[in-house]
């Protein structure tokens, strides 16, 4: 039972963030195909800033890991950076399966920093070959605004999101975040605190 429930801890640590959780989360940084979102955990207050791809919440980065979510039951992974030839292939991790996501870090995390294109193909257990493609020209801009802690750079996508703690309204600053925490759409907490 205890290994349970420390395996369970140690997957919920390092899953990247769901597309649910992300939705809410206010725009730090945008830059080309990438968006930086930024989300405070409500029990520990701890910022989180994760870095999305085209809007494809499917694609998600951090500081140090790229996830890329494949459906069907990841088996191996290969990747090809620029016009390179492709990597060797290697088997999914058992984490990679459990949490069915291509984890990309270390090396293979550093070649993204130099590369202007990511391909990748996951051979699956269900859904025979998954392949993808990923721009890289913006990645560096954007992992820095993460390495940074996300702050808010002013981007016309970030002010849109703080629109209602701009408005000067009644509301505190405290209850509107209260209000996003609960999934109000910036929309009605603008209309609210006005």
């Amino acid at each position: 039972m205890k290994r349970f429930a420390y395996g369970l801890a140690l997957l919920t640590v390092i899953t990247p963030a769901s597309a649910q959780s992300l939705k809410d989360a206010a725009v730090a940084f945008s830059k080309g195909n990438w968006k930086v979102l930024r989300s405070v955990d409500p029990m520990t207050d701890k910022t989180s800033c994760t870095g999305i791809y085209n809007g494809d919440y499917s694609i998600q980065l951090t500081p140090d890991t790229l996830f890329v979510s494949i459906s069907g039951g990841i088996e191996s992974v290969l990747l090809r950076y620029d016009e390179q030839p492709p990597a060797r292939m290697r088997l999914a991790t058992e984490m990679e399966k459990k949490i069915r996501s291509m984890i990309i870090s270390g090396n293979s995390f550093s070649q993204l920093t130099t590369a202007g294109r990511l391909r990748y193909q996951a051979a699956t257990m269900v859904s025979g070959i998954k392949t993808g493609e990923i721009e890289l020209t913006d990645f560096n801009a954007v992992l820095a605004n993460i390495q940074q802690g996300c702050p808010n750079t002013g981007t016309p996508a970030a002010e849109s999101k703080s629109a209602p703690a701009a408005a000067g309204g009644t509301c505190s600053v405290e209850l509107i975040n209260k209000m996003k925490q609960q999934g109000l759409a910036p929309e009605k907490i603008l209309a609210i605190c006005q």
